[in-house]
């Protein structure tokens, strides 16, 4: 799993503007989450400052069609998030001809912590982070009480992989 930031470096032509990025990777991976979000970048010379208890992710390419507004990087708190820690092994179900859903059963302790979560920031938005990327955003609109979430609009491929990935998330308590 790594990690990556943004560092811009702004030039301006007379008739062109390029921008230069540098990734850098961070000591510490994040671990796969739901984050809060604490700012959105969509202008490539308009990068965001980074505080500490922040990191910059950018949106799995599994997950591109989802990205209708062409988010650059998607700033988070690395300091508030739930972990994803499973009860089971993720589970699937069609949804149309290509889309899939994964279902997502967390453990008791991870589903008091994502109630407490979902109840601290209620109207905020959110991000789950796979891998270090954000896969799909939302919005809390009230407390998450079942300890279970749901990707949707998942194409085979892209559930395929994070079926696998997600499957290392199974804990026993």
């Amino acid at each position: 799993m790594v990690m990556a930031s943004c560092e811009s470096n702004v030039t301006k032509d007379q008739n062109e503007q390029e921008t230069k990025a540098t990734i850098t990777t961070q000591a510490q991976p994040l671990v796969d989450g739901l984050y809060l979000i604490t700012g959105i970048d969509t202008i490539e010379n308009k990068l965001s400052p980074l505080a500490t208890n922040e990191t910059a992710i950018f949106f799995s390419k599994l997950f591109d069609d989802y990205n209708t507004e062409e988010y650059l990087r998607i700033i988070i708190d690395s300091t508030q998030f739930v972990p994803i820690q499973l009860g089971q092994a993720p589970t699937t179900e069609q949804q149309t001809d290509s889309k899939k859903k994964l279902l997502l059963s967390f453990t008791k302790s991870a589903s008091e912590k994502l109630k407490v979560f979902t109840a601290n920031h209620v109207m905020d938005r959110v991000v789950l982070v796979v891998n270090g990327e954000g896969l799909t955003m939302h919005k809390i609109r009230e407390p998450i009480t079942s300890g279970q979430l749901q990707i949707t609009r998942c194409n085979d491929n892209a559930c395929e992989k994070l079926f696998v990935s997600l499957s290392e998330d199974v804990v026993s308590e």
